[in-house]
């Protein structure tokens, strides 16, 4: 018995909990950001590698990297504030300790975090784009169905049982739709907990961390 309301807590908690909010705004926030690192990063590459042969490729490239680096740690800070997950990023030489610049570029050039942040990048926009498609489909639906008995009688809802034409009726799909929005928020949960694990693995270079209280 105590397995079973444990069971029903977590199932039925779910919307009360902040954090299933954050993890929503996070999902919509995954689709615009990914397809801007997506054409950013491209754009960067493609004109910086058809200017190497007139030697102005390479600190476009190297703007590039630059720029991407900042982005990778803007995830890591969405990933604090949104998906609670503390991320640790990389500390390179500073200009005043790098003894030069060869020595300043190097140490950003050999970072893990340099590299496993582009990566991060490049993942973000197909991620986003599925991410971004449940989450307006699924809460889409539930919302229609939840809202069923405010307008079913200026909208009409074809069912493939018939329309639906009284209040009962559209009570009926209001608690449809509740349960299906409960299950949505369990699975916008498990899409936000993908990301959490690739910042952890990715835009993090400190020890394992525990998630932010």
């Amino acid at each position: 018995m105590k397995n079973l309301l444990s069971g029903l807590k977590n199932v039925l908690g779910v919307a009360l909990r902040p954090g299933s909010y954050l993890n929503i705004l996070y999902l919509l926030l995954a689709f615009p950001l990914g397809i801007f690192y997506f054409v950013y990063l491209i754009t960067g590459f493609s004109i910086g590698l058809s200017l190497l042969y007139f030697f102005i490729g390479l600190p476009f490239l190297l703007l590039t990297m630059f720029s991407w680096r900042i982005f990778a740690r803007f995830e890591g800070l969405q990933a604090k504030w949104l998906l609670k997950e503390t991320i640790q990023p990389d500390q390179p030489i500073r200009w005043n300790e790098a003894n030069g610049f060869w020595n300043w570029i190097t140490s950003r050039l050999s970072s893990k975090y340099t590299w496993k942040g582009l990566v991060y990048l490049l993942l973000k926009a197909p991620l986003g784009v599925v991410s971004f498609i449940v989450t307006v489909m699924l809460a889409s639906v539930s919302g229609v169905l939840i809202i069923a008995p405010f307008i079913y009688k200026f909208v009409d809802y074809e069912l493939p049982w018939g329309a639906i034409s009284t209040l009962p009726q559209a009570l009926s799909l209001t608690a449809i739709g509740l349960i299906l929005g409960l299950f949505s928020l369990h699975i916008f949960n498990g899409l936000a907990a993908v990301f959490r694990w690739l910042s952890r693995i990715l835009l993090n270079t400190g020890p394992k961390l525990a998630a932010v209280e």
